[in-house]
C-alpha cells in the first residue's frame, strides 16, 4: 500500500433568498447558495463516513470510518471534532482550531508524559469537509461538481428529508485547479511526474434534500497502485452522511492540565 492514506473526511451545502425576484414569490435555493449561507451562520453539521481503500492484484484492502462534528462561521469551518476508528471504536480524536490542533489516541503513546492524555500542535490548519478527493465545503468546487451532473432523479430519505440523487464524475486536475491541496499518490501534487493523473476521473454521487443541504455523498477513484506500475489499481470510495445542519454546536479545546505541548513529549534517544 506505501504510502497511502484515508483521510477524512466530506460535503457541505446552503440556502439564501434571491434578490430581485417578485414580491411574494417562493423561491426555491440553489446549493451553492445554501452552502453559503450555512458557512455564514453560526451552526454546524454531523458527519458520519467511511472510507474503503482497495489495492493490488490480491484486492488487499483497508478500511476506516469516522464521525465529526463541524462548526460553522464567517463563512468558512471554525473548528472540527473528529473520532477516527479502523480497528475499534473511537481509536483517535482530534479537535481542530485554525490555529491549533488537538490530538488523542485510545493507547497512551509511549512519548505522551504522565498525567497528560492529549497533545498540541499549534500550526495553521484549512479546515474543510471532504468526501473523498470533492472539497464540498467550498462553494466553487461544489458548483463545479453539479455542473459536471449527468443524472437525476428522486431519491430515498435522508436526515428526515427526502432527497434527489445527482451523479457525474469530474477529473483530478479540474478538482485540483479549485483546491490546491488535493493529493494523488498519497502525498504528492498531480503535477510534474505525475502530471498524467489530472486526466484520471473521480466519479460522485450527491443526495441533495428539499432544501438543497447534501445528506449524503459517495465518491470512487482509482490511480495506478504506484507511478510505475499502471497494471494494478488503487480504488479509494468514500460514502459520507451529513446530519443536523444548522444546529447549534459548541467545539471547545481539552482541559488544559490534559494537554501536553510539544516540548513535554519524551521520545527516545537515537543511537
Amino acid at each position: 500500500m506505501g504510502r497511502r492514506t484515508i483521510g477524512l473526511t466530506a460535503v457541505l451545502a446552503v440556502s439564501v433568498s434571491v434578490i430581485g425576484a417578485p414580491a411574494g414569490a417562493v423561491t426555491r435555493p440553489d446549493p451553492v447558495a445554501a452552502l453559503k449561507r450555512q458557512l455564514d451562520g453560526h451552526g454546524g453539521v454531523r458527519l458520519n463516513a467511511v472510507y474503503r481503500i482497495v489495492w493490488g492484484p490480491k484486492k488487499d484492502h483497508v478500511s476506516s470510518r469516522s464521525r465529526a462534528v463541524y462548526k460553522f462561521g464567517g463563512g468558512g469551518i471554525v473548528a472540527i471534532d473528529v473520532r477516527y476508528s479502523k480497528f475499534s471504536p473511537g481509536d483517535s480524536r482530534s479537535i481542530i482550531f485554525p490555529d491549533r490542533a488537538y490530538g488523542w489516541e485510545r493507547e497512551h503513546p509511549a512519548y505522551m508524559p504522565a498525567g497528560k492524555s492529549w497533545f498540541l500542535e499549534t500550526k495553521k490548519n484549512d479546515l474543510e469537509l471532504v468526501c473523498g478527493q470533492i472539497r464540498l465545503s467550498d462553494p466553487a468546487t461544489l458548483r463545479h461538481v453539479l455542473a459536471t451532473t449527468t443524472v437525476k432523479r428522486p431519491a430515498g430519505v435522508y436526515d428526515g428529508t427526502r432527497t434527489t440523487l445527482y451523479e457525474g464524475s469530474t477529473t483530478i486536475g479540474d478538482l485540483y485547479k479549485l483546491n490546491p491541496g488535493l493529493r494523488v499518490d498519497g502525498f504528492e501534487k498531480p503535477t510534474g511526474q505525475y502530471a498524467s493523473y489530472t486526466k484520471l476521473p473521480v466519479t460522485w454521487r450527491l443526495w441533495l434534500g428539499s432544501d438543497q443541504l447534501v445528506r449524503r455523498c459517495q465518491t470512487r477513484y482509482d490511480e495506478p497502485d504506484s507511478l510505475w506500475n499502471t497494471k494494478d489499481r488503487s480504488v479509494s470510495t468514500a460514502d459520507v452522511r451529513l446530519s443536523g445542519w444548522g444546529e447549534a454546536v459548541d467545539i471547545k479545546p481539552p482541559p488544559a492540565e490534559l494537554v501536553a505541548t510539544r516540548d513535554e513529549l519524551v521520545f527516545p534517544d537515537d543511537d
